[in-house]
């Protein structure tokens, strides 16, 4: 009986760990140009449409729908940052300077971060920004944006 046990309890870390390794983020999965969708379960608008551009080097630059920014990027353990993340300092209207700040806050400290069906999805305790490429329908049906855990994470009220 005990080496039953021993076998399913080997079983299932192994079956977990592998879980853990398809389910990592890496630089080659979200080095690339992605434009941002939605935040907070809100659609933004294509029209001038904040982005994010990552390299191979994980040397990052983009819109925020008012200013441009750069950086480096951080990946530790599906986590994801712009560390030194420097911008113009434009002038903007009220709505932009608010998608500018919950955009920069986000990716300004370190973010919970996943990559799957074709989406970059990045949250914090406050807000969540979901990317998809900058050549892909903004549409995204991936259960994972409807599920309780990143819908407690929207912030109410607030329009972008």
């Amino acid at each position: 009986m005990a080496v039953m046990l021993a076998a399913g309890v080997t079983a299932c870390s192994s079956s977990n760990d592998a879980n853990n390794a398809k389910n990592e983020v890496t630089t080659s999965g979200v080095a690339q140009q992605w434009q941002l969708t939605m935040i907070d379960q809100q659609a933004i608008s294509a029209e001038g449409s904040p982005t994010l551009n990552v390299n191979k080097d994980m040397e990052v630059n983009g819109y925020t729908g008012c200013n441009r920014y750069f950086g480096k990027a951080e990946l530790d353990n599906n986590r994801f940052k712009i560390d030194r993340m420097a911008s113009t300092r434009m002038a903007c209207a009220e709505n932009s300077m608010a998608l500018e700040q919950t955009m920069s806050q986000v990716l300004g400290q370190w973010s919970d971060a996943s990559v799957r069906n074709n989406t970059l999805l990045l949250s914090n305790d406050t807000h969540t920004l979901v990317f998809t490429p900058v050549n892909s329908s903004k549409a995204t049906d991936d259960p994972l944006l409807k599920s309780p855990a990143v819908n407690s994470r929207f912030n109410k009220g607030e329009k972008y």
